[in-house]
């Protein structure tokens, strides 16, 4: 089964990103609660962990394949994905965005809370 996995990955790496990743081994591994799969950048070895939407999942890990997280060069993968008719990766793009301007908009108002008091008064010097 393993080895329709690599087969998998070869053909979407051909496919979908004209074959500039590099080879990683895909494995199955016991599904977990929320997580459909992950990645081991080391040993070069993508884990799936679901048995739906097992194309989905492994696309979304090969977009993480020389990324960290769900930042620009990822989301800028998934962006590659939608153009190419993977209609969902535009979905889950928009997604992490969101997820990354919310946690930008947190940390704007904690340091606004932090530099100004109750009354809003800015309390540091700004230059």
């Amino acid at each position: 089964m393993d080895t329709d996995l690599d087969a998998l990955f070869d053909r979407l790496n051909a496919d979908l990103f004209d074959g500039r990743l590099p080879r990683y081994r895909v494995r199955r591994c016991t599904p977990r609660t929320g997580e459909r799969g992950f990645i081991e950048e080391e040993a070069r070895t993508i884990w799936i962990c679901t048995l739906r939407e097992v194309r989905e999942t492994l696309l979304h890990e090969m977009c993480h394949i020389g990324t960290a997280g769900h930042r620009r060069a990822f989301r800028g993968r998934l962006r590659h994905l939608a153009r190419r008719g993977e209609r969902w990766a535009q979905t889950e793009r928009a997604y992490y965005l969101r997820v990354e301007l919310g946690m930008r908009s947190d940390r704007l108002i904690a340091l606004w809370q932090f530099a100004t008091d109750f009354k809003g008064n800015l309390l540091i010097g700004i230059p």
